[in-house]
This record gives structure tokens, sequence and C-alpha cells, in this order.
């Protein structure tokens, strides 16, 4: 080992540590046993995401307890005759629900509606529990003490106690955030009830989406922000960002050989044009059989006797342009967009030796959305918005007075929002870091109200039996993990990027050699911790969301 370059150390140990995961280091008895663990637990994640298809449930309202639903709610809906009355066929499926519980007037349709979308797979609370005792016995097995532990070993966080903590800080912070948007929501209601002459008996989870999307509506409006969002003008002002930041050049190839007409092919140079870099496709418009946008990894980088340079696309299906109007995207597509451009920067900037630790596949889970979140949180800032931001017809920079709408937007409710964020990870390691039996729907239920500030108002529901975070191998005990990055990425973007007096190319092109470049051949640990020159923290974060108690 002592002959080895760090890089080829790293790829000894994380194959040990692979292998000793997979139970290489099992009697023969003991791996037939964990295969047979592997095999239910397959089985009962199958199981779980077959009943929630299964189960869409449909309930009858008539047209006044859907007051509030737009008029296209109702268009080819399918009506039946209930006792010579008519009422309107409303399913559980997402198209249908979320709309009514954004739009519902009637607390008593909410309600209804809610317990018929949380009562549909009470089953599943049995496959969940099945699934938490078979991950335990797992765990057990291959000389762990939970499947939490098992599960965090590979990443930053490492241990279920590190997640722990900074989920405990920022539940802490938050709860007076929270707390004070709660009192905004209950007033609303309380409004409301007056009105009708009823009495207020509570906040409840069914009110949460109708009265925040009531509050958004009455403060904030971005509907007028289109205008300065054209497609190829972002596009544009983005490559010229990303150029900026880590010094590079993209060049358009002419009469590229591509999959589509509508296919384009850059090259990436270092900004001095000598030093090739790699090259991408970018595939933006609709055809059938696309959806949402993506980034391929076509081809990894690394070196062998000569450089083998990485290949990757974006594909996304934006509407096509008309031939007087270009595509106008809204703020959340610009976002987006940003954040997948700076997954393919992240793939094709990556300088490892070795194909298994480059670009964003090989990143911890924990940390593999931390460059990507940074990038799409630049387009929160007044400062970036005034480059990239501008208005299709006119050319005007984005108004300040609408940038600061679309923050105070952003602001609006984060502080519930995000304390539901880290009930949802609290759980998760709650069920999985436990050596005793525990009771998922029961533990759900009441966390959910201690931690997140609303309740379910006595009623009897099995939320957690639809929820597939908590079964899925891949989720299971790591839903903390994007809140960890978030984190990270605040801290990042804060305390470096965005502070006064920083030359943002400086701060990019070492964020280039120290992060990006190193790919998976080093622990995110150790390279955000140089990036920074101290150890990460939470006050970024919290602060960017107004929680200033800290």
């Amino acid at each position: 080992m002592d002959s080895l370059s760090d890089e080829n150390k790293r790829l000894v140990q994380q194959m040990e540590l692979e292998y000793r995961r997979k139970g290489a280091a099992l009697s023969e008895d003991e791996f037939n046993e964990l295969t047979k663990l592997n095999l239910k637990l397959e089985e009962l994640e199958v199981s779980f995401q077959r009943n929630i298809d299964s189960r869409d449930e449909k309930t009858l309202f008539t047209r006044g307890e859907l007051e509030g639903l737009p008029d296209t709610y109702f268009k080819d809906r399918e009506i039946r005759d209930i006792g010579g009355g008519k009422k309107y066929v409303v399913s559980t499926c997402s198209a249908d629900y979320y709309l009514l519980m954004n739009h519902a007037q009637l607390e008593s349709t909410r309600r209804a509606m809610f317990l018929v979308q949380n009562n549909r797979c009470t089953d599943n609370v049995h496959v969940l529990n099945t699934a938490i005792q078979i991950r335990q016995e797992k765990a057990k097995l291959l000389g762990y003490e939970t499947h939490a532990e098992y599960a965090l070993e590979p990443h930053m966080a490492k241990t279920p106690q590190a997640a722990y903590d900074m989920l405990t800080e920022l539940r802490k912070n938050l709860t007076e955030l929270g707390s004070k948007e709660l009192e905004q929501l209950e007033q609303l209601k309380r409004a409301d009830m007056h009105a009708v002459g009823k009495i207020y008996e509570g906040f409840f989870e069914w009110d949460r989406s109708f009265y925040a999307n009531k509050l958004s509506n009455q403060n904030f409006s971005t509907s007028n922000l289109r205008c300065y969002f054209s497609l190829p003008q972002v596009i544009r002002n983005m490559f010229e960002l990303y150029q900026t930041l880590f010094g590079v050049t993209i060049v358009e190839m002419e009469n590229p050989r591509v999959w589509h007409e509508d296919v384009e092919m850059y090259e990436l140079w270092e900004a001095d044009k000598e030093t090739f870099v790699g090259h991408f496709y970018t595939d933006f418009f609709h055809r059938p059989g696309k959806s949402r946008i993506s980034v391929h990894n076509i081809r990894s980088g690394y070196n062998d006797e000569t450089r083998q340079y990485p290949v990757c696309a974006i594909v996304a299906c934006f509407a096509k342009p008309e031939p007087s109007t270009p595509v106008l995207l809204h703020h959340t597509e610009v976002e987006m967009l940003m954040g997948e451009l700076g997954r393919v920067f992240q793939n094709m900037l990556c300088k490892t030796k070795l194909a298994k630790f480059h670009g964003c596949k090989a990143l911890e889970q924990d940390f593999v959305e931390t460059p990507i979140q940074i990038l799409k949180d630049f387009m929160w800032s007044p400062h970036i918005l005034d480059k990239i931001a501008r208005h299709y017809k006119t050319g005007e920079s984005i108004p300040h007075d609408l940038v600061q709408q679309l923050q105070a937007a952003k602001s609006n409710g984060a502080g519930l929002s995000y304390l539901r964020q880290v009930f949802l990870a609290m759980y998760d390691l709650a069920i999985y870091n436990s050596a005793d039996t525990v009771d998922a729907n029961t533990l759900f239920n009441s966390m959910n109200t201690d931690i997140s500030l609303i309740s379910c108002g006595g009623t009897r529901t099995f939320v957690v039996a639809k929820l597939g975070y908590f079964i899925k191998h891949t989720l299971a005990s790591k839903y903390y993990a994007h809140l960890w990055s978030q984190v990270n990425s605040a801290d990042i973007l804060h305390s470096c990027f965005l502070k006064d007096g920083i030359d943002m190319s400086e701060v990019g092109m070492a964020f280039r050699t120290i992060v990006l470049e190193a790919g998976g051949s080093k622990d995110s640990t150790d390279g955000l911790s140089m990036f920074l020159g101290r150890e990460p923290n939470t006050r970024a974060f919290l602060c960017s969301l107004g929680a200033n108690s800290i």
C-alpha cells in the first residue's frame, strides 16, 4: 500500500469496503442468509410500490364542495348521479389531489380528501415494519449495530450521530421561525372561520397547502418574470458565467454528427484555448419519449497512457419556440437549468486517473448535490441575476424590485417547509438506528406533530404507508442527505462565492481545483474543509432562511 498513489490507495480501500459490505467476509452459511435477506427486501420494496400504484381511491364531491377549484378542474371529469344529485369523481392521483388541497375552500372537503389519500395503503405499514426488521438483521449479520450505522458508513456523515447532530441544530433554530409562520397561517384560517360564523378549532395538515398558497398569492407575485428569461439568452449568459467561474472556453461545433436536428454539440477548452477538456451535447426541446431535464454521462474521463476525454449530454423538454417569440422560462426552470448545466461541468472538469472516481456518480450521496445546489442558488442572487436575466425585447436587466419579490417568495414558509424535511430525516434515522422493534406508523404520527408543528387533528392516518423514501434501498437511512448537501452548499455560497469584495473567478477556480477536479478520488469531507479553510457549519443556511437566532 505504501508504494501506491493516494488515488490507488483510495481505490483499494473502497473496494475492500464494498466487498465487505456485500458479505465477502462472511461464512458460506452467513452469505446464504444475507442473500435471502436481500431477496426479501427486494420483494418488500416491489410490494410496497405495487400497493401504492394499485390503490388509486376515488371520492365524490358536489360542485359546491369543490368551491375554489378552477373551471379546468371540471373539464371532462366523470360525474355520477347520486340520489338525484350530481357529484364529481375526484381521485387520489397527484394531479387531482394537490390541486384540490391547494384550492378547495371548504375545510371539510380538504379534510375528507386528506383522509382518503392517507388511508389507502394501510397494509404497507406491515410491509415497512417487516423491511425495518430485516434491515436490522442484515446489519447485525454484517457486523453493524444498526442499519443506519451500515448505511451511513461510506458517506460524508459517516455515523448516524453526525447526521442527527446536524438535524437537531436545524430543528432548534427553525422551530421559532416555523412557529411565526404558523401564526400567520392560523390568522388566515381564523378570519375564514369568522367570516362564515364557525368556531376556529385548530390548524391541521389538510390546511397546510391551502393557506400557504393563499398567503403566497396575497403577498407575492412572480408571474411577470418570464419575459426576463428567454431560453437562448439564458443559455448564452449561463455559458459566459461558467466560463468566468471555471476558467474555460465553450466552442459550438458546426455541422456536428448528432442524433436529432435540435441537438447542439460543444467543445470545452481551457481559457487559453490550447488544452482540450472534453465535449458535451445540449438537447433542449420536446420530443415524444422525453421528460424532465437530466444529464447523461456518456463517457467518463480518465488517464490511461493518454487522456480519455469526458463526454456528456444535457437533455430537457422545453416547448419549441414560436416564429416570433423565444421560449420564455419560469424562474424555477431557470434554477433547474443552471443546476443541471452545473452537473455537466462537474463531469467535464473532473481530472481523475481512474474512471471509477470520475464526476457526479463517484461522490458520496450526501455531497453529490452540493456543487449543483450552489449553482442553483446563484439564480437567487441579485448580482448574478443582473448578469443572467434580460428582457427578451428590450435587453434591460431585471428590475431590483422584482428580484426582491422573488427572494421574498423563496423565504415564504421556509421555516415550516424545512421543519417538515427535518422531521422526515429524523424519522428515517429513528426507525433505522434503533435495535428495538418500532411501529413505523405510530412513531411517524407522534414525531410529525412534535417536530413539524402541525397535527392531523386526532385522526387515524397512515401517511407513511404511501411514502417510498423509507423502504427504497437507495434511500433508507439517507433522507438526511439532501439537507446535508443544502447546508454545505449554503456555507460555500455565502462564505465564499457571494462574500463582499471577493473575486468570483478566483473562488470558482479554487472550487474547481479542490472540489470538482478531485471527483470521488478524495473524501469530500476533506475537500470541503480544505476549500472553506475550516469545518462546515449551518450558519449560512439558517441565515438564508431568516432563522437568525444562532
